[in-house]
């Protein structure tokens, strides 16, 4: 529905087939959407566990980034032949490309899971905010439009929001066989940041998860 309503409709023209351009920003925007909702609760969700059993409590969202990861890259069988069909080919740069997003991809949302999750102990209503905060974050990042579409005064801004630089890295790999370079600066200062914040924040509060739970 959004690629018929966007290219049919609204009539966006773009260099790559529109469904390409689509489906390499919603791809890895899927992982990043539903891991966050899924392990926003999942320390407030588990407190019989917390409380019962030592163990580190980091694995609880860890595990719902990594499951959302796997489901990704299993997805990509699905984008090859996509890209195949349309009379492109994949390059060996996947071979490094990949990997090298992915970290990225995993810093970047272990930083904001560790840091929504433990606030989420403390604060019940925080992961319906997040919701809204995610929705509102899908449109100013470039995923149902490519950044060259977006008005040249207007791109620094948007290259201001780190998940514009992973996507269009995600995108330039599997469209253009080029392999992340320094545009990818914004995601991966972020992704330390989110890190260095979030393991902060969750290590301070860890103590008290089973109080307040």
């Amino acid at each position: 529905m959004l690629f018929v309503a966007l290219k049919t409709f609204i009539r966006i023209e773009t260099e790559n087939p529109y469904y390409l351009v689509l489906l390499t920003g919603l791809f890895p925007w899927i992982w990043f959407q539903t891991s966050i909702l899924l392990a926003a609760p999942s320390f407030a969700h588990n407190g019989a566990l917390i409380k019962k059993i030592h163990f580190p409590r980091f694995v609880l969202p860890l595990s719902t980034v990594v499951n959302n990861g796997v489901h990704f890259i299993l997805s990509l069988p699905i984008l090859v032949l996509l890209i195949l069909f349309s009379d492109s080919r994949p390059s060996v740069n996947w071979l490094l490309g990949i990997p090298v997003l992915t970290v990225v991809q995993l810093g970047m949302l272990m930083g904001v899971v560790l840091l929504v999750a433990s606030l989420d102990v403390f604060f019940r209503d925080l992961e319906h905010l997040v919701e809204v905060f995610l929705s509102l974050w899908f449109y100013v990042t470039p995923i149902i439009y490519p950044l060259d579409l977006v008005p040249d005064k207007w791109q620094p801004f948007i290259l201001i929001n780190p998940l514009a630089s992973l996507i269009e890295g995600w995108r330039s790999l599997f469209l253009e066989n080029a392999l992340p370079g320094l545009e990818l600066w914004p995601a991966l200062l972020f992704t330390v940041a989110a890190l260095v914040v979030g393991g902060g924040v969750f290590r301070r509060l860890e103590g008290g998860f089973a109080d307040a739970l």
